[in-house]
């Protein structure tokens, strides 16, 4: 690395020796002839290339690291102007602060990796949003988002099914981004609602960093289409929604074993079965607990992991249900209020039992590692569930409401009107008209009354 006085005419003859890549030549008090001169400044240099490319560039430290910066190429920069930059910039440096900091380079901005450009626009756009959106934005667009579950280890070694976004094109700049490799990525969801659900996330992305002008270029996303999902209605007959409630409202626990009559490893053995029976018939009876009010009141199951036991009145039979949506302001906004109203007998009872056995909890169904949480699924005791006579395998806790609004209109013959605003629609009679399963048995009188009548 030569030192030597920079003027234009030594930047117009510096060449790079032909055994290497480049050469870098500090601007020096002493220049080519021998001669002392005035003027240099410490830290700027010329950087010629095997190709002849020239530039001239800033090195200093900064906190302990040595540090090296471009300034520009030769062609844009004289000599003077480079050294008024290094001035300007060594001043920074004396008041401690980064000279690159604030500075955005427009060549950069059009290289940011994909690592980089999800960490901005979870920063910038995504940090304020729900948790859930935060959840399924991370799951597929970075895993290294999402925060570590420091309550319990549930699924820590479970097999991701796919790779995120963010780590198949960690290292690509946006700009190199085809729809071959949006495909590529697609390639991994076999499902059509998670494949619409990446893809959403993806453009998304891509859009964000179009408005924000990281990019100029069409989003990536366009040519790929969504998956067609053929929605499967849930329909339930009416042995079928006999047979569940008999599930829920009577509970089929399993007996169990004696050990006093056992020694050595069968008494081991048996009192472990034993240990674990209890659990799972705890885990039984508050799944249909939750089921049970769930049943009874047509709430969701959003509602009811949310509820507390201060907001139920049990002398007068009443549930006060807090965070229902309420009027509609907006496109995205809702006046969120409180909603009274009545509930069985059942209801308070099975309160009851849960304040039994949770009685230092101000929630209703809490998490069994924070009560101060709730709880996020029944996912075992749903599973012992369906396997029970009777309960399809595509049973669902939403499906409760459905059934439940289902016999009321067609069973009991109750208004539209009351069913609405009972279950917070307020008085839509299209969405609630939605939950109707079309239950088929009601209506068999209809058709029997006509054989009788014409004698067959």
């Amino acid at each position: 690395m030569p030192k030597i006085f920079l003027t234009d005419d030594v930047v117009f003859d510096a060449i790079c020796p032909a055994d290497k890549d480049q050469e870098l030549y500090w601007d020096y008090a002493v220049a080519a002839n021998g001669q002392i001169r005035n003027g240099s400044v410490a830290g700027l240099g010329l950087r010629v290339t095997a190709l002849g490319h020239k530039s001239f560039v800033h090195g200093y430290q900064l906190n302990g690291k040595r540090c090296r910066k471009v300034l520009g190429s030769t062609t844009v920069l004289t000599v003077a102007s480079a050294r008024l930059m290094v001035i300007q910039r060594e001043q920074e440096l004396s008041a401690g602060k980064d000279p690159d900091l604030d500075r955005i380079d427009p060549r950069r901005k059009h290289f940011d990796t994909i690592a980089e450009i999800v960490d901005r626009y979870w920063e910038s756009h995504v940090a304020g949003l729900s948790e859930g959106y935060k959840y399924r934005l991370a799951s597929y667009m970075g895993r290294w988002l999402q925060p570590a579950n420091g309550a319990n280890r549930r699924g820590h070694n479970r097999r991701r099914a796919h790779t995120d976004f963010g780590t198949m094109f960690a290292n690509r700049s946006l700009v190199s981004i085809q729809p071959s490799d949006i495909e590529r990525f697609q390639a991994q969801f076999s499902s059509p609602h998670v494949f619409n659900g990446a893809l959403g996330h993806v453009t998304a992305l891509f859009n964000w960093a179009i408005r924000m002008q990281l990019v100029d270029m069409r989003n990536p996303c366009s040519p790929i289409r969504a998956r067609k999902i053929v929605r499967q209605r849930r329909d339930y007959s009416t042995e079928q929604i006999r047979q569940i409630a008999a599930h829920i409202f009577y509970p089929a626990v399993e007996v169990l074993p004696e050990v006093d009559h056992l020694e050595g490893f069968a008494k081991r053995d048996m009192a472990l079965r034993k240990a674990w029976l209890v659990t799972a018939n705890d885990q039984m009876l508050e799944l249909c607990n939750f089921m049970g009010i769930l049943f009874l009141t047509m709430a969701r199951p959003s509602d009811l992991a949310k509820a507390e036991f201060d907001h139920f009145n049990l002398d007068e039979l009443v549930w006060h249900k807090h965070n229902t949506k309420g009027i509609k302001l907006s496109r995205s906004l809702y006046e969120y209020a409180y909603r009274s109203v009545p509930i069985h007998s059942r209801v308070a009872a099975m309160v009851r039992a849960q304040r039994q056995r949770w009685p230092e909890s101000k929630l209703l169904f809490p998490s069994h590692t924070d009560q101060t949480q709730p709880r996020d699924n029944f996912r075992k005791g749903l599973d012992r569930f369906k396997a029970l006579p009777g309960v399809p395998a595509y049973f669902q806790l939403y499906d409760l409401k459905r059934i439940a609004i289902s016999l009321m209109l067609t069973g009991q013959g109750v208004s539209h009107e009351a069913i609405s605003h009972y279950v917070d629609h307020k008085g839509n009679l299209e969405t609630t008209m939605i939950y109707d399963l079309g239950l088929v048995d009601p209506l068999r009188p209809v058709t029997q009354r006509l054989g009788d009548l014409l004698g067959i």
